[in-house]
């Protein structure tokens, strides 16, 4: 199964806005540190640093602010950095490292589902023709003529699924020796009959 652009491009905007709020602004408010990825874009060649001042305004509010500052590692210069341009950087940054995380689930996601289906349509991953010659219909399939109706046909291929398990389980009886040959026999023609 291929992923659809429209969903790629949808996936990428969600990703991209989640990076941003929840990664960035969200969890960054709790834990500053996370946002130090942005550095190489807001504080080229200087560190990052933050300080804490805590305020109560009234008796029962507290408010916290942080201030980053790009420190100048020549100079020691502090120069303070702006909010928005950090968390935007560090935002995008995690933004893509999530959409890479979700590509790459939806892609095993797609692959999986692509194989249940195919083991859905093909028992024991054997193709039609393999499960034809199993159940000796070869021949019966070849001659089918182009008149005949395909509903018939169509009810053929999807009942040779439960029939190929039956003769599976038909045919280790016979290898333990469990039933005679005849009676194996006798088995498979009905097994045959009932497609």
């Amino acid at each position: 199964m291929k992923l659809k652009g429209s969903t790629i491009l949808w996936t990428f905007i969600f990703c991209i806005f989640m990076g941003i709020t929840v990664v960035s602004i969200g969890i960054g408010a709790a834990i500053p540190s996370i946002n130090l990825i942005a550095r190489p874009f807001v504080c080229p060649g200087g560190q990052m640093q933050n300080t804490s001042q805590v305020y109560t305004p009234s008796p029962i509010e507290t408010v916290t602010t942080i201030t980053w500052y790009c420190v100048d590692e020549k100079t020691g210069t502090q120069t303070e950095l702006g909010v928005f341009p950090m968390v935007l950087y560090a935002g995008v940054i995690y933004g893509l490292l999530l959409f890479l995380l979700v590509l790459i689930g939806m892609e095993i996601f797609a692959r999986r589902l692509a194989s249940n289906l195919g083991s859905v349509r093909n028992p024991g991953g054997a193709d039609m023709a393999e499960i034809l010659d199993r159940l000796g219909l070869t021949e019966q399939f070849h001659n089918t003529s182009a008149g005949q109706d395909q509903q018939d046909l169509a009810k053929l291929l999807n009942n040779s699924g439960s029939a190929l398990t039956r003769m599976k389980e038909l045919k280790g009886l016979r290898d333990a020796n469990l039933i005679s040959e005849a009676e194996y026999e006798q088995k498979r023609e009905e097994i045959l009959k009932n497609l």
